[in-house]
């Protein structure tokens, strides 16, 4: 699974704001409430109610309710029409463009990947699975498992701590 950690999604956000204030704004809705790029794209004012974000799902998913952030909601609320209206290939080239610019690496240069994130720095902020199922919409609970797994870059630190630990124990005369 690929997701940024948040030290990466800031660095993205913030150079997607230096170039275009929309751009900043789509990625930003589709990291905040674990959108797909198309559903993201799909977003006319037809999907805010009452301060809330409603989104039927794709791929079986279901449909939901997520309420607006601040910085996010005096935004939306002024739009009209499609609030993004470009491709998915033009939101995957912004993707690449501004990942490259945050040396982000490239396999994590991705719309889908703020989805990933979404799931992954939530799970990680102390939301429990059935939180993330319902958050993200899906069906089943085992799509959402998926954000229990510790990415490669974790797993790298984990090792390093683990291997550092060792060999201070073993320094210090304890486990021979």
């Amino acid at each position: 699974m690929k997701s940024l950690n948040r030290t990466e999604l800031d660095a993205l956000l913030a150079v997607a704001r230096q170039h275009s204030e929309q751009d900043y704004l789509m990625l930003l809705v589709t990291f905040n409430h674990g959108l797909r790029a198309s559903e993201t794209l799909a977003l006319t004012p037809n999907n805010l109610v009452d301060g809330h974000l409603v989104v039927q799902r794709l791929k079986g998913s279901k449909k939901t309710t997520q309420k607006l952030l601040k910085d996010e909601r005096e935004f939306l609320e002024k739009l009209t029409g499609r609030f993004f209206p470009m491709s998915r290939i033009t939101f995957w080239r912004r993707m690449q463009e501004y990942g490259a610019e945050a040396n982000i690496p490239q396999f994590k240069r991705t719309p889908h990947c703020l989805k990933h994130t979404t799931g992954r720095l939530g799970y990680k902020g102390g939301m429990g699975i059935a939180e993330l199922q319902a958050y993200l919409g899906h069906v089943n609970g085992g799509n959402t498992m998926i954000y229990l797994q510790a990415d490669e870059e974790e797993a790298c630190s984990a090792f390093a701590a683990a291997i550092t630990s060792q060999a201070s124990a073993v320094a210090a005369g304890v486990g021979k």
